[in-house]
């Protein structure tokens, strides 16, 4: 690309890479000081959010993670309602369109390139490519981009789900949970009663005994019961392959055949795409998280180790909330570069 080709392009003061929570509340705020931004979000608005189930239960409550103190759902229902992940994304979607932030839907970073001032942004726009210029680049991406893996035979075949999102229709089968996290545990609630479920998980017993005990209690599920479930604690699987798991637990091997596996690990970010954004030092500065090894890049959210809860932006929702002090670092440090 030449210099003339890069000067034709649409230019932006600040573009931000990801419209999750994090990535809306850093766009509402440089939209309120009149600073030229634009959002990218791979999929549809909280796109990571939809890797959910849609009637998970969220862990923590309406003023961690709401984005508008008037908020109708926290009017609704009070500081101390845990919403669903449905309840969740329709809350951002409209906070997007209450404050017409500038988002463009279906747009997948690619690389960044150039340096502070003068970046440009590869982007994929559905089934064409697209490149954007900006002085400033905001990276909101999350840490939920790949899943975590086993590094076994058949984690990768079609009958290994890595997300819980579609379960609606699964009845009368065999069902391996892999995994001892919130996932896990409601993923084999809504389950358990239409189907035989094994839980492998290499936690101990008493781990997930208070896991399923939080999960009830504070979390809104106080019906929850697990039945027609096997745990096996403290216990691994080597195999996958051909619908067998193959399990190492504290009594010795064992097999069990399924007809489908919810390996429910966690996620990472996508680690290739921040290698080509930032090489192999994702390193910040605690005070400003901009990024040590391209100045004029921010990292936001989780990118930065700031996670989902805390995310309010005002103290009106969560007083003291560490999400604030971030989200205001972040914007100082923009404030001042462009100046």
């Amino acid at each position: 690309m030449t210099v003339n080709e890069i000067d034709q392009l649409q230019t932006y003061e600040v573009v931000v890479v990801g419209c999750g929570g994090w990535g809306l509340a850093v766009l509402k705020v440089l939209q309120e000081m009149g600073i030229n931004a634009l959002g990218l979000e791979r999929g549809e608005i909280c796109h990571n959010l939809t890797t959910y189930m849609p009637a998970m239960t969220v862990h923590s409550p309406l003023p961690y993670i709401v984005l508008d103190p008037d908020d109708p759902l926290l009017a609704q229902q009070g500081d101390d309602y845990h919403s669903t992940i449905e309840e969740l994304i329709q809350s951002y979607v409209d906070f997007a369109e209450k404050y017409k932030l500038p988002i463009k839907t279906h747009s997948t970073l690619s690389d960044i390139q150039g340096q502070q001032g003068n970046f440009v942004i590869s982007v994929r726009e559905k089934d064409a490519n697209t490149r954007y210029k900006a002085k400033l680049v905001v990276l909101a991406t999350g840490a939920y981009d790949k899943p975590n893996l086993l590094s076994i035979p058949g984690e990768q075949a079609p009958t290994v789900h890595h997300y819980f999102a579609e379960w609606q229709h699964i009845r009368n089968q065999r069902l391996l949970f892999i995994g001892g996290g919130f996932s896990s545990a409601d993923g084999i609630t809504a389950l358990c009663p239409f189907n035989e479920v094994l839980w492998v998980t290499n936690k101990p017993l008493d781990a997930i005994e208070q896991t399923l005990h939080d999960q009830k209690t504070k979390w809104g599920q106080p019906d929850a019961k697990l039945l027609n479930t096997e745990i096996l604690p403290e216990s691994k699987v080597y195999s996958l392959a051909d619908k067998i798991a193959l399990i190492q637990t504290p009594d010795g091997k064992r097999q069990w055949l399924f007809d489908q596996c919810f390996m429910l690990l966690g996620h990472r970010p996508d680690e290739p795409l921040l290698q080509r954004v930032l090489g192999d030092d994702t390193s910040h500065d605690e005070s400003t998280f901009e990024s040590k090894t391209k100045p004029g890049i921010y990292l936001v959210g989780a990118l930065a180790k700031k996670h989902l809860e805390h995310i309010g932006l005002t103290d009106k929702l969560c007083p003291g909330n560490e999400g604030v002090r971030h989200i205001d670092n972040v914007i100082n440090a923009i404030k001042n570069q462009l100046i």
